[in-house]
């Protein structure tokens, strides 16, 4: 088997986009392999760390396992909630689709890299912010009383399977008029909510 390169994929990831040799001035730990099914963070074991995934996929899911809330393949950075605070608990349970390995940057190391390149500081706030806006926008539409807000709910109760049936049957579960299901399906795919394709709809974590 190939042993992993864990720079080559580290310099892929958004973190280091437009940096050269900065992973060269500091001090990485050995990547960690995760047995599938095996939880990487829950609410009480996590690490003040960000993770990259090298290899395999992993998943968040809410702390009762009920919800799904985002997938990680490799080049994935999962961690975010785990550093830069005052953390007791971690905000949801990360868990092994598959067997794979995580590279873990410590929050010292972080801000080490900070010191070091600005564009990493750069590129890691330029997530943040993203990451606020998509989150604002789940929020506003989950909290609406009407259409839109009841379509993504449901939708996102169906988690990584989608809905792969007729618009018509959606209408009728839901019972809301067609016109109205049509509109607020675009609403949402044009805000970036929920993506239709190979005639599934699905909520984008």
């Amino acid at each position: 088997m190939r042993k992993i390169n864990s720079k080559e994929v580290l310099y892929q990831t958004y973190l280091f986009k437009g940096t050269e040799n900065v992973l060269d001035r500091v001090n990485l730990t050995e990547p960690v392999t995760f047995k599938k099914g095996e939880v990487i963070y829950d609410q009480n074991c996590f690490l003040n760390s960000i993770g990259i995934v090298l290899s395999g996929k992993a998943r968040a899911v809410s702390l009762n396992g009920q919800v799904p809330l985002s997938n990680f393949s490799k080049g994935s950075v999962f961690g975010a909630a785990a550093i830069f605070g005052e953390n007791s608990e971690y905000i949801s349970r990360i868990e092994a689709v598959s067997d794979c390995t995580v590279q873990f940057i410590e929050q010292e190391t972080l801000t080490e890299l900070f010191k070091n390149n600005e564009q990493v500081a750069v590129n890691y706030i330029s997530f943040l912010s993203s990451k606020i806006r998509f989150l604002n926008g789940k929020l506003s539409v989950m909290m609406q009383d009407g259409v839109e807000g009841r379509l993504y709910d449901y939708l996102c109760k169906l988690g990584e399977d989608g809905y792969s049936g007729k618009l018509t049957e959606l209408s009728k579960t839901l019972c809301i008029g067609r016109t109205s299901l049509y509109r607020s399906l675009e609403n949402l795919e044009q805000n970036n909510l929920i993506v239709r394709k190979d005639g599934k709809i699905k909520v984008i974590v």
